[in-house]
């Protein structure tokens, strides 16, 4: 594991966050400080913990590279004018640098979140409750973290413990059911301690409802309907989440951490280095300095129904107002033109309005209200609560005035689901949500076989450096 011997060369806590303009990610830690005696205050212990947060705003995370492994697959984005064009159609090999890259920077977080969970239970001189919700969140996070390594690799190596020596990271995979034992019971733990809310200046940092909603999508994936039902259930009835009234609102930047954000990853709006964020010029059209990388394609387009107004919300169309306040007397950015994209579309949401400002700091909802209901809809269905799981997906649809479901129409299990499928697709588009989801409902070779998926591609293969460094590691079968 040649990229994990670099990371415990560093230590954890030494790498910088860069700059950042949230308020509770100010508080970094300093560059080059061991591990040992770094726990000395709470305030380094806090700062131990915004560590973890930093790397999901990371450029190989939800800043930028992370989405080609979850969207061009799907076939309603393609890739163009970047790396990663295999991604596209199920070409790529395990030699592939992005998988790398992402891998790299999952596991960066998960040793960080080890050491915290490790060294701040040590301390003496810190409040015990402040102390109880930092580990809490760090083991939210390390759940987060280890949920997107089974969701895009299935079985990985488990680390819980921080690394006394470097060749403690040469183990072999462990099971996927394995690590969700792990991740379920750290989000036992952090679901006991974390608060419901934070003030102004902790925004962002993860909640009780957070931790909820991850432990009923773990279980949802697990297969566990009545878990998943129970668990998403604890937020719907907390009340203290809602769905925005203009869809238009669900990722943008004037309208950050609203009462639909379960859990948002938070960016500044003005990054340095690798901080910045995926809402930026790389999906802006190639006018005005855009780099048009991820263009949504016809699949997509045609997946919403007549007059569903999320369509206008989430993709530019031609004729769509674009940016009249930075149209110029040699270039009109008015309205969009589709001849500025390759497949005639653009992403909108997110981008909207339109800013080119690289690094522009639009936070990125990891789970939203509207989620959490179709999830939960999805799990009462399986569970033959049609009247319940139907009203869940109503209240997402009623949102943006599209006709509800009635049973008439959904009245079987099997109907409701191919409902449930739909809305998920409309609603959560370019959100990183259907190609798990595809995937997991074992529909990923009927929907994608066309583009190439076959199933090998049901995971990822592991990163060829990391199979060429451990001899422990075995690489998945087909690759």
């Amino acid at each position: 594991m040649k990229y994990i011997y670099k990371i415990l060369t560093l230590s954890c806590l030494a790498l910088s966050l860069g700059s950042c303009e949230k308020d509770f990610l100010d508080k970094t830690p300093p560059d080059a400080i061991p591990v040992d005696g770094f726990f000395n205050s709470a305030e380094r212990a806090e700062q131990g913990v915004n560590a973890i947060y930093a790397t999901l705003q990371t450029t190989e995370l939800y800043s930028n590279t992370m989405s080609k492994l979850y969207t061009p697959p799907t076939g309603e984005v393609v890739l163009t004018n970047t790396g990663g064009y295999g991604f596209n159609d199920f070409t790529y090999s395990a030699a592939d640098g992005i998988l790398m890259d992402v891998y790299g920077k999952l596991y960066e977080g998960v040793f960080r979140a080890n050491t915290v969970i490790k060294e701040v239970p040590l301390m003496e001189d810190i409040d015990a409750s402040l102390q109880s919700r930092l580990v809490g969140e760090a083991k939210f996070l390390r759940a987060f973290y280890y949920w997107h390594l089974t969701t895009l690799w299935g079985d990985v190596p488990l680390f819980t413990e921080p690394f006394e020596v470097p060749s403690d990271a040469l183990v072999a995979k462990s099971t996927r059911a394995a690590i969700y034992e792990v991740m379920i019971q750290d989000l036992i733990d952090a679901e006991a301690v974390l608060p419901e809310v934070y003030g102004a200046s902790d925004l962002g940092r993860a909640t009780k409802g957070a931790a909820q909603a991850l432990l009923g999508k773990v279980y949802l994936y697990d297969e566990n309907y009545e878990q998943a039902e129970a668990w998403l259930g604890e937020v719907i009835d907390s009340e203290l989440y809602d769905l925005v009234e203009n869809f238009g609102d669900v990722i943008n930047i004037n309208s950050e951490n609203n009462v639909e954000s379960v859990f948002e990853i938070q960016f500044a709006e003005v990054g340095e280095g690798d901080v910045g964020t995926l809402r930026v010029s790389y999906n802006n059209p190639q006018v005005n300095g855009g780099f048009g990388n991820n263009l949504p394609t016809q699949t997509i387009v045609d997946a919403f129904e007549d007059g569903d107004p999320r369509l206008n919300e989430s993709i530019f169309i031609d004729g769509d107002v674009f940016a009249p306040e930075l149209s110029t007397e040699s270039l009109n950015l008015d309205t969009y033109q589709s001849v500025w994209s390759a497949t005639g579309y653009n992403l909108k949401k997110g981008l909207f309005p339109v800013m080119y400002v690289n690094n522009r700091g639009t936070n990125f909802p990891a789970i939203r209200y509207a989620d959490v209901l179709l999830m939960y809809a999805e799990a009462a269905n399986e569970l033959d609560m049609r009247d319940v799981a139907r009203d869940a997906v109503n209240e997402v649809r009623d949102r943006v005035g599209m006709t509800l479901l009635d049973a008439g129409t959904t009245g079987t299990k099997e109907a409701l689901f191919d409902a449930i499928v739909h809305e998920r697709q409309v609603e959560l588009a370019f959100e990183y949500h259907r190609f798990n989801d595809l995937r997991r409902w074992g529909l990923a070779q009927t929907v994608l076989g066309p583009n190439g998926y076959a199933e090998r591609n049901r995971y990822y293969p592991l990163p060829q450096e990391e199979i060429d460094t451990n001899e422990n590691l075995v690489q998945r079968q087909g690759w």
